[in-house]
């Protein structure tokens, strides 16, 4: 939500009279927490298959993560390509996306490849989609080396990817991670993501669970987080983010009750239908707010048109669950080798 609300803040800018705050200013960094999250859930669900299995563990559970990922690309790949020849059609122009190359391009989304920089992308935050699969490509290395025997060894690799994402961070004003390229978006997904695998081995011992499970603990990283979100100073914002996920793993106190409430739990469920399909909307929402009000808007209520606008992405999201992400993984369970964690 983070990264819908900064997008459409973005969008209403563009009909708006004077610069408009973000709804969330630097929401971008919220896919930061998302590859931390991912190594780290990757590593809560798939390590112990590894460590019993080896290698044999690899097929079974990359065949789990297309069951997991793919039914959702394919259909907002077919919704974005739709929408914009229903686009050309009625406005005579593609508002949804651009490519020279439709059909290679079309594939190349399919494939998950744009975010390596194969085939242009055709809806934008895929991007993130596209390099978490390379992840998971080398996900036994990954896993090989941040949980070896000797401590040494692991400490020294997420070290070598902290002082790896520094240099990117110290490339962009403010350290910021928005570097809008091909080698910064892989550096930012595997560095991150071997961020989240080493958060899982550190809570797995027990000294640290303690620390971890208070309130005090989990409070401090949120804290910190939102502070240095305000700062807005990136590399710093992901520094707090193993912690931060460590803790609430952690946590059966007063902060996991709050992140238990129902709607969290529920935007939760649906955050990977929020996130891949919020993005082809925000052309049609534009188009839509010049038709209704046809003079650039006031700071307030442009403010309110983007809240209301990110808002009318969760329909859609919990439609696109209900409809295609739920039922694809469920077809693709029939085969016990396929079947989803």
């Amino acid at each position: 939500m983070a990264v819908v609300l900064q997008h459409y803040s973005a969008t209403v800018q563009q009909h708006s009279l004077s610069v408009i705050p973000s709804l969330v200013p630097h929401g971008y960094i919220a896919v930061d927490l998302f590859f931390v999250l991912s190594g780290f859930i990757m590593a809560y669900t798939y390590w112990h298959d590894f460590e019993a299995r080896g290698l044999t563990a690899f097929v079974p559970f990359l065949l789990k993560r297309v069951a997991r990922i793919v039914p959702l690309n394919c259909f907002a790949v077919g919704l974005v390509l739709a929408m914009g020849a229903i686009s050309g059609l009625m406005l005579d122009r593609n508002i949804v996306f651009d490519s020279n190359h439709v059909a290679f391009d079309a594939v190349c989304n399919l494939l998950m490849l744009q975010g390596l920089g194969i085939g242009t992308n055709l809806n934008a935050p895929s991007w993130s989609i596209s390099t978490e699969f390379a992840a998971y490509l080398v996900f036994p290395v990954l896993i090989a080396v941040v949980f070896h025997r000797r401590c040494w060894i692991a400490g020294a690799a997420v070290l070598g990817c902290f002082v790896v994402l520094t240099v990117l961070a110290t490339m962009q004003p403010r350290l910021g991670l928005n570097a809008d390229s091909i080698v910064g978006g892989l550096i930012r997904c595997f560095t991150e993501f071997a961020f989240g695998l080493m958060t899982y081995r550190v809570i797995r011992q027990t000294g640290a669970r303690a620390v971890l499970e208070r309130d005090g603990v989990a409070l401090a990283a949120i804290v910190w987080t939102l502070a240095m979100l305000l700062a807005r100073l990136d590399l710093l914002i992901v520094c707090g983010f193993p912690p931060l996920i460590g803790a609430l793993a952690c946590n059966r106190g007063r902060v996991a009750a709050c992140f238990g409430w129902r709607f969290p739990h529920f935007l939760g469920v649906i955050s990977f239908s929020i996130y891949l399909l919020h993005h082809p909307l925000r052309s049609v929402w534009l188009e839509v707010i010049r038709a209704l009000h046809p003079e650039p808007m006031e700071t307030s209520l442009a403010l309110a048109v983007a809240f209301g606008c990110s808002m009318s992405v969760l329909p859609l999201a919990w439609l696109a669950y209900v409809v295609i992400e739920r039922p694809g993984r469920r077809i693709l369970r029939r085969t016990p080798r396929t079947a989803v964690a």
